[in-house]
């Protein structure tokens, strides 16, 4: 039977050995996050979510997945909405971090985030289009045969999404969204990106990336997005190492 004073020792020695893991286990996750640190172009920095995915544990993933990511994506030039802040490691996730710092140098006026297995690339609308028009502008084509090299040479398919903001009818931006995915899938069709592969949709107003309620905001949200996931053979290709 332990005396009083033993007990009060093993006791502390107790929460000593419980503070010394958790020292250990925040050591190694910060050592893993900043193995998983990429520079961005602009000289930011944000985790590669191969090796946050590498943490391993579903409430582990989905806490770090809740600050690496959320709903909406909002950058200094453009805004990404729709997001789930999923969290996807080893291969597959390995192989959209590729995808996405590719895109990421190709296009710096753009704003890429890779959630879960998907890689979202936002372009403003300013860029590619006069306000209220669907014809590409001479110095969007620039960029844009940029994202074609990248992704005619990937395993993934690409869905092409119109947004506009709120101002004007659902009759006026609903085509006009539709219009300028389109304008945008031909493009990438024609340098090289596999039609098959390709799939244009248009959201009106109805998807905002953010509020409506200032007029760089609004910017924000006349935009085109770029969707892009892996196919069944990056997949395949990719799964031995999850």
């Amino acid at each position: 039977m332990l005396t009083v004073p033993e007990i009060i020792i093993k006791g502390e020695m107790k929460v000593r050995a419980k503070s010394f893991i958790k020292v250990v286990a925040g050591a190694s996750i910060v050592a893993m996050l900043a193995a998983g640190c990429a520079t961005n172009p602009d000289g930011s920095y944000e985790f590669k979510r191969s090796a946050i995915g590498s943490l391993g544990g579903a409430a582990l993933g989905a806490g770090i997945g809740a600050l690496a990511g959320g709903k909406t994506h909002r950058g200094r030039n453009a805004a990404i909405g729709g997001l789930s802040g999923a969290v996807v490691g080893g291969g597959i996730g390995y192989y959209m971090d590729r995808q996405a710092a590719a895109l990421k140098k190709n296009l710096p006026e753009a704003e890429v985030v890779r959630d879960g297995d998907k890689v979202y690339v936002a372009l403003p609308s300013g860029i590619l289009f006069d306000l209220g028009k669907d014809a590409l502008k001479s110095g969007a084509k620039e960029s844009l045969s940029k994202a074609a090299a990248t992704l005619k040479a990937s395993e993934t398919n690409i869905v092409v999404q119109g947004h506009t903001d709120s101002t004007g009818s659902d009759a006026i931006n609903q085509p006009l969204s539709e219009r300028r995915a389109k304008q945008v899938r031909d493009f990438l069709t024609a340098n090289g990106v596999p039609a098959f592969r390709l799939t244009a949709v248009g959201y009106g107003s109805s998807r905002p990336a953010v509020a409506n309620d200032t007029d760089a905001n609004r910017a924000l949200n006349r935009r085109v997005q770029l969707e892009i996931s892996p196919n069944e053979k990056a997949i395949a290709q990719n799964s031995g190492n999850n």
